[in-house]
């Protein structure tokens, strides 16, 4: 029920559960609200606004951080509605 936007990601959820708040280095936040076929184990796809974007970015190796708030907590701190 989440809409993709940028500060999105697919998780696996075997080992990430749909909601959770990730911090990943050098993107941001981000909130766990989707999965993929080939994001299996320690892999997350993240949102970009265009596909220039994802492009530059590309694929890297980060440290992604698992943060013990909500979605809703997130969103207030950073003033999202």
């Amino acid at each position: 029920g989440l809409r993709l936007h940028y500060g999105t990601c697919a998780v696996d959820r075997r080992l990430i559960p749909m909601g959770t708040v990730l911090y990943v280095q050098g993107y941001g936040y981000a909130v766990a609200a989707d999965t993929g076929s080939a994001i299996i184990g320690n892999r997350i796809d993240l949102f970009f606004n265009s596909y220039g974007d994802a492009c530059r970015w590309g694929r890297q190796s980060v440290k992604v951080y698992v943060l013990p708030i909500t979605r809703s907590q997130l969103y207030k701190k950073l003033g999202i509605a």
